[in-house]
């Protein structure tokens, strides 16, 4: 199986600000009141993992996914979001004991994907996870 250790999103949605999950070996659960950013984390797990629709995203288009300023904020230039993964066992082909995935969306809706901080297309991204059986 598969361990994610951390998600980390800048600009996004409501995350105006730096948040970092992290995670161990056991099971979560995301709670709290309506309206507080429960369902952005999986739009945010789903961004990153290279879902190409904003529309399933609950976004008008990809521009829309960056931090709008909210009352009296400042806009968000970007939106980025991270996850890393445990590869200690090898699980992605890949010689490194973690694997970080990262996607980077800009106000023209233009993407770009990481693997490792090296810039690659969102298609390696998708045969990365589909080698590790993420789908």
């Amino acid at each position: 199986m598969t361990l994610i250790k951390s998600v980390v999103a800048k600009g996004f949605k409501s995350f105006a600000k730096r948040i970092v999950l992290v995670f161990g070996d056991g099971y979560y659960s995301v709670i709290g009141p309506n309206g507080s950013g429960k369902s952005y984390i999986v739009d945010a797990i789903t961004f990153v993992l290279g879902k190409s629709s904003a529309k399933s995203l609950r976004a008008e288009k990809s521009s829309n996914l960056i931090f709008h300023g909210g009352k009296k904020g400042k806009p968000a230039p970007e939106a980025e979001v991270s996850m890393t993964f445990d590869n200690s066992k090898n699980t992605f082909p890949l010689n490194s004991k973690e694997i970080k995935i990262a996607r980077t969306v800009k106000q023209n809706g233009n993407s770009t994907y990481r693997i490792n901080d090296k810039v690659v297309t969102r298609q390696q991204v998708i045969e990365l996870l589909y080698s590790a059986k993420i789908d």
